[in-house]
């Protein structure tokens, strides 16, 4: 429970496709006018960013979906590390559940955009939200909670164009979250995959030393050294995450919260016939097999013989053939809204807990545990022994 009020700004982005007019309306009718910024522009943003440091405020919630956060987190950080604005760290983050995409928003606990959730919402940063620390994706230098190639940048691609199609008719909420995602893999993606020939990749450490896992998350092989390759062949994925999904239960990455100190690494060469008929189970991440190869790493490299689709944090980025990431240097400190410290899912049992990127429990270490206002480690209460992660 925070001791004091925390001085929270709502940052939004006018653009985001979730964030209409009406969208704008409802956050004005929530957030007091002198906590409230909207941005329409990439140089607008960064000025009411300066704005914000300047000011003094102790949280920022941003509004736009993971995209926005992305953007916004990233040119705080930027302006913060500038060194002119008198501040040497920065605020808390989190976010209200606008937009398309919203897994942060489901790590986090967050409201459905409701005049009544968006005001719990904006209470709790305000007065009880703990923090989490947590570290982030570093690539091509902006913060991420996921980033990759291949598959899911097309799945994500998909997912908004069937959104963005289903909007205004009766189709709308039925397409909104998990349905449009299976509408999206099943009637936009697989088409375009089934003729496809699979691109070769090569992925080499260049970091700490990672390790493959098996299906209950414990280490496979031996240890892989900087320099040397985790990875050479075909590819439909190849995407690195901080996050065990996308939201809407879609755990694609259940070991990204094994340990803190390494992002989860996920490569799949899955043939269209295997992804078909198991999908449910992918979507659970529940499903393990010779095609799909899970890796921990702190830093890597990744060389495609062709351009493949990218996406950063739920954004489309266009096509690239050469990718660095890497664990973030520092965590940022994320404003946790549920009533109770929760720690994380991990690996395939995780997914009939029902959560939705947060929910039972996982042992990440101490940095990914909820904390107080005073900065001190929540921990929470033991999990049955079946249930525990395993550590690498």
């Amino acid at each position: 429970m925070a001791t004091a009020a925390r001085n929270v700004a709502v940052l939004i982005n006018g653009n985001a496709r979730g964030v209409t007019d009406r969208v704008i309306r409802l956050v004005s009718s929530v957030v007091p006018p002198e906590h409230l910024y909207i941005s329409r522009s990439l140089v607008e943003g960064r000025s009411l960013i300066r704005r914000i440091l300047q000011a003094g405020y102790d949280a920022v919630l941003t509004g736009g979906g993971d995209g926005t956060f992305v953007q916004f987190v990233s040119q705080i950080r930027d302006a913060v590390r500038s060194a002119d604005l008198g501040r040497d760290k920065m605020p808390a983050v989190g976010v209200f559940k606008l937009g398309t995409g919203n897994a942060l928003a489901g790590l986090l606990g967050c409201n459905e955009p409701t005049e009544e959730g968006l005001t719990a919402d904006f209470w709790k940063a305000r007065y009880t939200a703990l923090t989490r620390a947590m570290r982030f994706v570093e690539v091509e230098g902006r913060v991420a909670p996921f980033a990759g190639v291949g598959l899911d940048a097309r799945i994500l691609n998909d997912f908004i164009t069937v959104k963005d199609r289903a909007r205004g008719t009766p189709f709308e909420p039925y397409l909104s979250g998990g349905g449009g995602y299976f509408t999206a893999i099943a009637g936009l993606t697989i088409p375009k995959l089934a003729l496809a020939r699979l691109p070769e990749v090569t992925i080499v450490n260049e970091g700490a030393p990672a390790w493959r896992v098996g299906p209950d998350g414990r280490r496979v092989g031996p240890l892989i050294l900087r320099g040397e390759t985790l990875y050479q062949g075909p590819v439909q994925i190849a995407s690195v995450s901080r996050l065990d999904g996308f939201g809407y239960h879609f755990r694609l990455f259940p070991f990204a919260y094994v340990r803190d100190d390494r992002l989860h690494l996920r490569v799949a060469a899955s043939s269209v016939p295997e992804i078909l008929s198991r999908l449910y189970w992918i979507w659970r991440g529940e499903y393990f097999s010779d095609t799909i190869h899970d890796f921990l790493v702190e830093r890597i490299a990744m060389r495609a013989e062709r351009p493949l689709p990218f996406q950063i944090g739920g954004d489309g980025e266009g096509h690239r053939s050469f990718i660095r990431y890497e664990l973030c240097d520092e965590p940022l400190e994320l404003l946790d809204f549920r009533t109770a410290p929760a720690t994380l899912p991990v690996g395939p049992t995780a997914a009939r807990s029902g959560g939705d990127g947060g929910g039972d429990a996982g042992n990440g270490g101490d940095r990914d545990r909820p904390r107080t206002s005073s900065g001190r480690s929540s921990r929470p209460p033991g999990r049955p022994r079946s249930m525990r992660p395993a550590r690498a």
